[in-house]
């Protein structure tokens, strides 16, 4: 077993010598958005910073969405970053192409003197799955970023009676993971929120003859209410077997990864995953499939609740950013062998 440290993020950092980090995240409508930022400029090592504002489809959150976003700006010039550091205006629904160049982008410059990064964190906190799966794997896979870390920041809580998130598209694949033909797929789904979309590509599904399901446990009390609604909705009036339930952290990253390996066995069957479930959990799917080129189905809400999350949650009375080493000193801990 491959050692994959994580843990609250100054834990994290401290593990290997100090340096400075170049930032990847997301200006977000949520508080937590700014939650890896905020502590690594606590630290005093954060170096260049890249905030990408996001937007999402006009509706009728977006006057809302729009004044949370100012608010957030704020905050980041409040406590000391500057308005250059954020690109402004990019479109949820930006075609790949676009990502890439963007991720190529920050990939070959912004350390110090100008030359490309050697250390990177990729805060995912606010990031869609349409951005981070595509920058996750280039960051990872770019030679000369040496030390590669991905942040994630859990909330106080989701908002209530509201659906998170809404008109998605339909069952596409995120950008860059259209994976290869195979005429037998095990479908690995982590169990998230939103589940209308899954319902319906199961119920039609021919070449998956079983579904794993990637249920978060332990988890806050609200995401487990909301994700056992979930697996009742998807498993209900299914024929019997159709599913096998497997319980993973929500904030274990390594034991994710390990969990999905331990499905590849048969050779003659290709896995493809729908990562609906957290984002820790969405991570190392991002990372399997990348090395196995499988196939990521995702149906990209157009448009989220400006008021998705409340807050920051706590662990041991700090702010709860998690941080996991994925590359240090040049090796990747997550590479299959």
């Amino acid at each position: 077993m491959a050692y994959r440290p994580w843990g609250t993020l100054d834990w994290a950092l401290q593990l290997a010598s100090p340096r400075r980090w170049s930032f990847v995240g997301a200006l977000g409508t949520e508080q937590r958005s700014l939650g890896a930022w905020r502590w690594l400029r606590e630290l005093d090592v954060v170096g260049l910073t890249h905030l990408l504002e996001i937007l999402d489809s006009p509706s009728r959150h977006t006057i809302r969405a729009r004044q949370l976003l100012v608010e957030r700006e704020l905050e980041f010039r409040a406590a000391g970053g500057h308005p250059s550091d954020i690109h402004r205006s990019l479109r949820l629904m930006a075609e790949h192409h676009r990502l890439d160049a963007i991720a190529r982008s920050i990939a070959a410059t912004g350390g110090s003197g100008g030359e490309a990064p050697r250390s990177l964190i990729l805060d995912i906190t606010s990031l869609p799955k349409r951005y981070f799966f595509p920058f996750l794997r280039l960051f990872e896979k770019t030679d000369s970023i040496r030390d590669l870390v991905i942040t994630y920041t859990s909330p106080e809580s989701y908002v209530e009676g509201e659906p998170l998130s809404e008109n998605a598209t339909d069952w596409l694949n995120l950008p860059g993971f259209q994976g290869k033909e195979s005429a037998s797929e095990m479908l690995i789904v982590s169990v998230g929120f939103m589940v209308e979309s899954l319902q319906n590509h199961i119920a039609t599904i021919k070449k998956c003859e079983s579904v794993k399901m990637l249920i978060p446990f332990p988890a806050p009390l609200p995401v487990l209410r909301r994700t056992w609604d979930s697996v009742y909705c998807i498993e209900s009036n299914r024929e019997p077997g159709k599913f096998e339930d497997h319980r993973v952290d929500t904030a274990d990253m390594p034991e994710a990864f390990d969990r999905i390996v331990s499905f590849d066995r048969n050779p003659d069957v290709t896995l493809a995953f729908a990562p609906f479930g957290p984002k820790p959990i969405s991570a190392a799917i991002c990372l399997f499939a990348a090395q196995r080129n499988c196939t990521v189905y995702y149906p990209q809400p157009r448009i989220y609740h400006p008021d998705y999350s409340k807050g920051i949650g706590k662990v041991e009375g700090k702010d709860a950013v998690f941080a996991y080493w994925i590359k240090h000193g040049g090796e990747p801990l997550y590479r299959l062998s």
